[in-house]
């Protein structure tokens, strides 16, 4: 949850609406929309919600999920809610990104895994299995 400061100008939406592909909805037509003015999709089963806050120009963007995202994927979602709330309100506190892990890739040889691949095939061919 990032809590931010705007007075949320059509402009300031529309710097939202940018950068996260943020579906809007201010300006309800006939009576009060129940739901959140804003709300951007992350991934399958999570999305990214404007809230508004407790007193006029306060605003948070949440989110939510209803899956199993990885918890690089969660920080990363946060940064990037950070840094939409800065660009309207400088008060807001940019988080540490978290350290990169080394990335390990087994090497195998090309011939070690075409074998394993297609062994059970070629016992069946030679009338083995």
């Amino acid at each position: 949850m990032v809590p931010f400061t705007s007075e949320m100008t059509d402009a300031d939406l529309a710097r939202l609406a940018r950068m996260f592909d943020l579906s809007t909805h201010m300006y309800p037509k006939q009576r009060p929309n129940p739901t959140s003015p804003g709300v951007a999709r992350l991934d399958h089963f999570s999305g990214l919600y404007l809230e508004r806050g407790d007193a006029d120009g306060e605003w948070v963007l949440e989110g939510r999920t209803w899956g199993r995202p990885a918890a690089e994927s969660v920080h990363e979602w946060h940064l990037l809610a950070a840094q939409g709330a800065h660009q309207l309100d400088p008060t807001v506190k940019m988080p540490e990104r978290l350290p990169t892990p080394p990335i390990h890739i087994d090497e195998r040889p090309v011939e070690e895994v075409q074998n394993r691949r297609f062994a059970a095939f070629r016992r069946h061919l030679v009338g083995l299995s």
